[in-house]
This record gives C-alpha cells, structure tokens and sequence, in this order.
C-alpha cells in the first residue's frame, strides 16, 4: 500500500520551513491579543470602581457644602443607616413677592447583588408669594458596588482638641468591582445655619 499516488505530492521541505514560522507568529499573536484582553478586563474594573467612588463623592459633596442641617447614623452597615442633609433659602423678588426653598436630601445604601448602591432621595419644596408650596420628589442611584463594612460617616476634629465637633465631617466610599477596590475620603464642610 503506498502512502501517495503518481500525481500527488507531499509538502516538501521549503514549505515546511516557511509553514511552521508562520504559524508560530500566528500563536504568539494570538496570546498578545489574549493577554491584552485580560489586561483590558483588570484596567475596566478598576475604572467603573474609580467611577462610583466618584460619583458618589462628587454628589454627597455638592449637597454637603450646601447643607445647613446635617445627621446621619454612626454604622454604616446598619440597614438603617442614612445620611441626611437639608438646607433652605428665602428671597424677595423684583416684585416685591416673598419666596422660599427648601431641599432635604437623604442618602441610604441599599443592597445589590452581594454589595450596595448610594440611594439619593430628593424633596424641594418651592413657595411662591402666598400660593401653597409645590413638591418635587426625585430618587436615583447615585453609585453601585459599594461596601459599607469599609466606609465610614463621621463628624471630624476640625479644631484638633480631641473632640469631634459638627463643622465637617469625613465621607469615606469605598467601591469593590471585581477584584480592583477603589477608596476615597471626602471632607465636606456644610455651610452655617
């Protein structure tokens, strides 16, 4: 029994040798572009958690600054635990109308599939002249894949005499995506009263 028939033909040695380089660039290739997307996985980790640490540092500390009235509970891995902030204005317009607004903000973390989301829950309330004030309420997530065992709420010791006084307070968010964590601390100094 014989292996190749009169006409055909095997390859012969030069294309061997020009085959088996060609497909070795082809399998190193292969691994770069591989490796690149694990590589490219492990950096959009990180930046979605870089993402809500912000997110939800920037929008506690738009409302903090403007706050004349802040609470919120000591453990923030409480079910209960929210943080409150309210502020208000009154002005007279051009007409001679008294107005007023008042906002109350409040942010709780709810659960989320094995982490927790930054719940920010909105109440204006406008008056103008005497007319009976309207109400707006609005709720929205703020940020996702927090853990509150690492974050922390708490008022600071501004003017260091080892007591913890109500003039600013730390905002520690703490996002975990995968297996990147991000972690900032915002100190936020709401207006007075």
């Amino acid at each position: 029994m014989r292996l190749f028939k009169r006409n055909e033909k095997g390859f012969t040695l030069v294309e061997l040798l020009v085959a088996i380089p060609i497909m070795g660039l082809l399998s190193l290739a292969m691994g770069a572009v591989l490796i690149q997307l694990l590589h490219s996985d492990r950096i959009s980790q990180r930046m979605v958690a870089v993402r809500q640490v912000q997110a939800a540092g920037d929008r506690v500390s738009q409302d903090g600054v403007q706050a004349q009235y802040v609470t919120f509970g000591d453990d923030m891995t409480d079910d209960e635990w929210s943080l409150n902030l309210m502020w208000m204005g009154e002005w007279i317009d051009d007409s001679g109308t008294y107005n007023s607004r008042s906002e109350n903000v409040t942010y709780a973390l709810v659960p989320a599939k094995g982490l927790y989301d930054l719940q920010r829950h909105e109440i204006v309330q406008v008056r103008v002249g005497t007319a009976d004030p309207t109400e707006t309420e609005l709720t929205s997530t703020v940020a996702r894949y927090l853990d509150p065992d690492q974050m922390l709420c708490e008022w600071q010791d501004s003017d260091e005499d080892g007591d913890p006084d109500e003039e600013t307070f730390a905002f520690k968010v703490v996002s975990v995506v995968g297996t990147k964590t991000e972690e900032r601390t915002y100190n936020i100094t709401p207006r007075q009263g």
